[in-house]
């Protein structure tokens, strides 16, 4: 059984026994989720840069007092992300020994998005994370590759230094066109990031066809937290969304803001990245899952690759 196989029937082996139990419940205006990233998903035995992510999300659509739906949602999400490089092999010209520097990123978010009408949303968020050794990434690692029986993770003793770091978001997004059968629409949405361990500022335009809802009732948003659904109404769709950031810090490559720390000095980001996500997304009442891939433009100006990666996301809504 190869790899990707494998780590599919973990994630949903965990995952589907966790949510029966919230089963029994019947309100419809909490989600719990759990997503993995991995670059296993690309199927083409890639594993480097942003190698695993996994995230716990809870989320809660405020109730009103007025019987309406609700306008609020709040997310408050708790994980952690790993990144590796590769081994350079002109060590003593390029004065450092990978490409990439290797990091954990353990963080602790909350979020509020408000729907401004049916396809206008407004969100704030902040992010507590942490990187070094008190991300514990080189554990998580060492577990993972030792459960699938994969090679022995090397390069750790290079890893940032330890820094915690606090950041603020926020975004907008709109809907810009969508068709009268309700299969196929357009967006714009922009978000910019300020704090310790990222800043950046990136806009992107959402294409979705399927089945669709509003943004307001939508998978795509968390809207469809705040609308009911019958037990056999369905949303599905395909979206594929480009965008274009500006980097102005990364943590996770420069070392923790103002912590001097000398392998972070090695490395240089690039300040523009390009970015595709191409995913599918299917939901009922109750269930949501879907996968997604990424495609990124070089995040470090030293790295050999681009950065891909692929995510799997499952939850439940009680």
């Amino acid at each position: 059984m190869n790899i990707a196989l494998r780590s599919l029937l973990l994630f949903y082996g965990a995952v589907f026994p966790f949510f029966f139990v919230f089963g029994q419940v019947r309100l419809r205006n909490q989600e719990i989720s759990i997503q993995n990233d991995n670059d296993v998903y690309l199927l083409i035995g890639q594993d480097r840069y942003y190698t695993n992510g996994i995230n716990i999300n809870y989320r809660i659509a405020l109730p009103t007092t007025d019987n309406q739906r609700s306008t609020t949602v709040l997310d408050f999400e708790i994980g952690q992300r790993i990144y590796n490089g590769i081994s350079v092999i002109d060590y003593r010209r390029q004065r450092k020994a990978y490409d990439r520097p290797f990091a954990g990123y353990l963080y602790l978010s909350a979020a509020g998005t408000r729907f401004l009408g049916s396809d206008k949303l407004f969100g704030l968020k902040a992010e507590f994370g942490q990187i070094g050794s008190k991300s514990y990434g080189e554990e998580a690692q060492k577990f993972i590759h030792h459960l699938f029986g994969l090679y022995e993770a090397t390069g750790w003793e290079t890893q940032l230094k330890n820094s915690f770091g606090v950041d603020l978001q926020a975004k907008y997004m709109q809907g810009l066109f969508r068709n009268q059968a309700q299969s196929f629409d357009v967006g714009a949405t922009g978000k910019a990031v300020l704090g310790m361990n990222n800043s950046n500022v990136e806009v992107g335009i959402p294409v979705r066809a399927g089945k669709l809802k509003s943004y307001h009732a939508s998978t795509f948003t968390h809207g469809h937290l705040t609308a009911g659904r019958e037990k056999d109404d369905m949303e599905w769709y395909f979206v594929y969304q480009p965008s274009i950031a500006r980097i102005f810090y990364n943590a996770t490559v420069e070392g923790g803001r103002g912590k001097d720390d000398p392998v972070g000095k090695l490395y240089t980001i690039e300040p523009w990245m390009l970015s595709h996500r191409i995913g599918f997304n299917w939901s009922n009442h109750k269930v949501n899952y879907g996968i997604n891939y990424i495609f990124n433009s070089k995040e470090v100006k030293s790295v050999f690759h681009r950065h891909q990666y692929g995510e799997l996301f499952f939850a439940y809504r009680f």
